[in-house]
C-alpha cells in the first residue's frame, strides 16, 4: 500500500507543476490579468515543490528506519 501512495504522491506533485505551466502559457486564460496569472503559476509551482520536498523527507525517515 505504501508503494502505490508513493506514486500517487508524485503524481499529485507533477500535476501542480503541470497545473502552474498551464495555468502561466494556456490561452484558456487569457481573461486574467498577467499579474494574477503569475502569481498563481508561482504558487503552483512552490505547493508542487513543497510536496515533493514532503515526500523526499518522508522517504528518507522510512529508509533510515
Amino acid at each position: 500500500m505504501k508503494k502505490y501512495y508513493k506514486y500517487f504522491a508524485y503524481a499529485v506533485a507533477a500535476l501542480y507543476f503541470i497545473l502552474g505551466i498551464s495555468v502561466f502559457f494556456s490561452p484558456y486564460f487569457k481573461h486574467l490579468p498577467q499579474t494574477i496569472k503569475v502569481s498563481f503559476a508561482v504558487f503552483l509551482f512552490l505547493y508542487g515543490g513543497y510536496r515533493l520536498a514532503r515526500i523526499w523527507s518522508k522517504s528518507r525517515e522510512e529508509e533510515d528506519e
